[in-house]
């Protein structure tokens, strides 16, 4: 009977330590720290090239960063109203040019305000600072997943991204309007076309999130 006594205790016991012992692994293991820089609007740009070229503004946007300084998130929103020429030199075919590509033949500007970007998932390159982001280009409420290339580096608090040669087809989002490939032209598009393809620089510039 002392026997049986003495094993359950021992038995207890070890239940015991492994409970406590587990729970104090759990207790020790810290989250993966989260670092966020805010976009600052003033001071990041998106060029555009499609024949003509010229600018956007972000309206906001956020970069997550994981401790080792490396970028693990990131969201954008783009000012569609802001679609400004900046290689004509006449003023006329200037206004002119922004006004067709805020209209509803274009980027509708008035109905979608903004544009976003998504990245679902950034990869590391073997390139100091060189990252690939993946994630959806949302228009017109639309999201169409592509792929481009950036680096990222950061100093005194202050985050510093570059993408360049960012590609976008605009028949993807269904903007047929002076393509050569439109199924249904209509007249005045007659002896008149624009590339489908957007060439897109981003020079973004964040600050750290104050707690």
């Amino acid at each position: 009977m002392q026997l049986i006594n003495i094993k359950n205790t021992l038995i207890v016991l070890g239940l015991l330590i492994g409970v406590a012992f587990s729970s104090t692994s759990k207790h020790n293991i810290a989250p993966a720290s989260k670092i966020y820089y805010e976009l600052d609007t003033a001071k990041s740009k998106l060029h555009w090239n499609c024949m003509h070229f010229g600018e956007l503004k972000f309206s906001k946007g956020s970069i997550v960063i994981n401790e080792n300084e490396e970028p693990i998130k990131a969201n954008f929103s783009i000012n569609m109203a802001s679609i400004t020429n900046t290689d004509i030199e006449n003023k006329l075919l200037q206004g002119t040019l922004e006004n067709v590509l805020k209209s509803a033949e274009f980027f509708n500007a008035e109905k979608y305000p903004e544009a976003h970007f998504e990245s679902d998932t950034i990869f590391k390159s073997n390139k100091s600072n060189n990252y690939k982001f993946r994630g959806d280009y949302i228009i017109f409420n639309n999201g169409i997943c592509a792929v481009f290339e950036g680096t990222v580096k950061i100093e005194n608090d202050t985050l510093y991204m570059h993408a360049k040669d960012i590609i976008l087809n605009r028949t993807d989002w269904g903007i047929y309007y002076l393509s050569v490939n439109n199924p249904l032209p209509k007249d005045e598009e007659s002896g008149f076309t624009v590339s489908d393809t957007i060439a897109i620089d981003a020079h973004i510039q964040a600050y750290k999130r104050l707690k």
